[in-house]
């Protein structure tokens, strides 16, 4: 049994080492450690910014240890924010990043994570979170 655990955890990191890799794909970085903090700080901008259920169901696809990340440090009562737009939004994805970028570098970046975030979850479900976001967050995504 615990050799099955293991290898449960080796695809949980294996999974979410896939997600760093389109990010850093993306972005043309080669930092994972960068790419992580991008994850996070985008992750839980996405998450303050969803009504719960929406939060809930979003969480439902993602992998293990992603999942892990994104309900790190929630507050549900605290959520959605009140001010969602672009600009909190963006603040609040920056909070985890800790290399120095100026606004329109972390635009970018978010843009990637949400790109990736629409790729590796259902159709449906990306469909569903991104129509919840305000327009000027959509917008990061770049289409």
């Amino acid at each position: 049994m615990a050799t099955g655990h293991v290898a449960l955890f080796d695809s949980a990191a294996q999974d979410a080492g896939a997600w760093l890799n389109d990010i850093m794909i993306e972005l043309e970085w080669s930092d994972r450690h960068l790419a992580l903090q991008a994850l996070r700080g985008t992750l839980h901008a996405v998450r303050d910014h969803l009504p719960l259920e929406l939060s809930a169901h979003l969480a439902s696809q993602l992998p293990t240890l992603i999942r892990g990340i994104y309900f790190e440090g929630w507050q549900p009562g605290h959520t959605p924010l009140r001010d969602r737009n672009r600009a909190n939004f963006l603040l609040r994805a920056g909070e985890d990043i800790t290399q120095d970028v100026d606004d329109d570098e972390l635009a970018a970046i978010v843009g990637a994570v949400l790109r990736v975030l629409e790729q590796r979850v259902s159709e449906g479900e990306a469909s569903k979170v991104l129509e919840a976001l305000p327009k000027s967050i959509r917008e990061l995504l770049g289409d």
